[in-house]
């Protein structure tokens, strides 16, 4: 991505970039902070009262099954989620919380939290059983999964009729490239979209870094294990999605654990559909 580009230079200058939510900036604070306990981060989290209702009905959902009811934000982290979970998904929902679709009819907001929650959740739990000695950090692949569509909210938000056009073009021709017609049409597409926000909202590097490379045909050269464990999992979730599931394959994960890991997301796709439409009727409708 180019940062001299005249599309980042006038989003900037006529500020349509959406500020940092002020609960974004202090989970952002928290994302880093390796000390940080649950009683903190519990209390920054309550004092946003949506992002709260939101965590709690995310904990209640049949995705994760709680035994008991979950009426906290504590009791979320402690009983369900964990620390680590709860902080990266609420910095997911906050950020995502300051965009727009209205203006964008054919954008499918439950489908984008089906690929965030869905990238975020299988691609960590695939990292955790990488066999590699450079395996992908399970947190920090969550919350890359979690953030890596971004791109797609942005552009919706600044170039609603241009993202509809786009959208409509890719679902008329299936020979081709969404990203295609945004660069087509806007002059950049949704990577190197969520890669700029990312930068401009400074969050962690390794976010940028490894949304732009999300392109099946761009050449890995930063944080390698990564970005291929996140290629592999959207492209089977797209499978999913489509009603024809794939056989998910990652490199660096064992194939009998990968079929296990599979079956039991496909056990418990309905139920993300379900947290999907939650999130998106709740979450960036502007």
């Amino acid at each position: 991505m180019n940062s001299d580009d005249p599309f980042y230079n006038e989003l900037i200058a006529v500020e349509s970039i959406p500020p940092l939510p002020g609960a974004a900036a202090e989970l952002l604070a928290l994302a880093t902070d390796p000390d940080v306990d649950i009683a903190k981060l519990a209390e920054v989290i309550e004092r946003d009262p949506p992002l709260t209702a939101r965590l709690i009905g995310i904990a209640n959902s049949a995705f994760y099954a709680p035994r008991q009811p979950v009426v906290t934000v504590k009791n979320a982290i402690v009983s369900v989620l964990g620390l680590d979970m709860v902080r990266n998904m609420s910095l997911g929902m906050a950020l995502a919380g300051g965009f727009s679709t209205t203006g964008c009819p054919s954008f499918d907001l439950t489908e984008y939290w089906i690929m965030a929650l869905g990238t975020a959740d299988l691609a960590s739990g695939l990292a955790r059983a990488a066999t590699v000695a450079d395996a992908p950090d399970p947190d920090v692949t969550y919350l890359v999964g979690l953030l890596h569509n971004l791109g797609l909210l942005l552009l919706v938000h600044v170039r609603p009729k241009d993202m509809e056009r786009a959208l409509k073009l890719a679902g008329d021709n299936p020979g081709t490239r969404l990203i295609e017609h945004e660069r087509d049409l806007i002059g950049t597409d949704h990577w190197a979209a969520g890669a700029f926000l990312c930068r401009h909202w400074q969050l962690p590097a390794v976010v940028a870094d490894c949304i732009e490379q999300l392109d099946d045909t761009v050449l890995v050269d930063r944080h390698a294990r990564l970005v291929e464990l996140l290629r592999s999992t959207r492209r089977w979730l797209l499978t999913v999605i489509a009603g024809r599931p794939d056989v998910l394959r990652a490199t660096s994960v064992d194939d009998v654990y990968t079929d296990y890991r599979s079956q039991q997301f496909l056990d418990r796709y309905d139920a993300l559909k379900m947290l999907a439409r939650f999130l998106g009727g709740e979450g960036a409708k502007g």
